[in-house]
């Protein structure tokens, strides 16, 4: 079992379901960098998200087949290939398409400007702000009526 994995079991993501506590949203994040990825585990858990940390493509691909996550984030730039591009194919996808995808990257910004048109993008290196603001975007997008009831 690969760190990551065992890092989103400790995080709750595959937490029984049955007791009092709300289910927590889950949060699909691919990142190649062992601390990246540890970051957004930390900014996630803390804002109130469960997350499974995947370091390549094909594992996210298994994962997504079994369970719709409430976000994902992707990076560009992985050993298998291309957040970005996986981001577009998505949205064409029936199960995905309204799933909030981010791409974090570090790529030129002509890459970036390719990527933004067909997702948001995050450039590296990015702020603890920036990721709590997307999960916060994340967290309305998802259920908005319980904004609305709260005023």
């Amino acid at each position: 079992m690969q760190s990551t994995e065992r890092t989103a079991k400790r995080d709750g993501a595959r937490r029984p379901a049955g007791g009092r506590h709300p289910a927590r949203p889950v949060l699909f994040a691919v990142e190649d960098d062992p601390s990246t990825l540890e970051l957004l585990r930390d900014v996630a858990v803390h804002a109130g998200w469960a997350l499974r940390g995947f370091t390549q493509l094909a594992d996210f691909e298994r994962a997504v087949a079994e369970r719709v996550p409430d976000l994902v984030i992707l990076d560009d730039d992985l050993p298998d290939g291309r957040g970005g591009d996986r981001a577009r194919e998505l949205r064409r996808d029936r199960r995905l398409r309204d799933v909030p995808v981010i791409v974090c990257t570090a790529a030129t910004p002509t890459r970036q400007a390719e990527i933004g048109a067909w997702a948001p993008v995050v450039s590296k290196p990015f702020s603890l702000g920036e990721i709590e603001r997307v999960l916060q975007d994340a967290v309305q997008r998802r259920s908005p009526e319980a904004h609305s009831a709260g005023g």
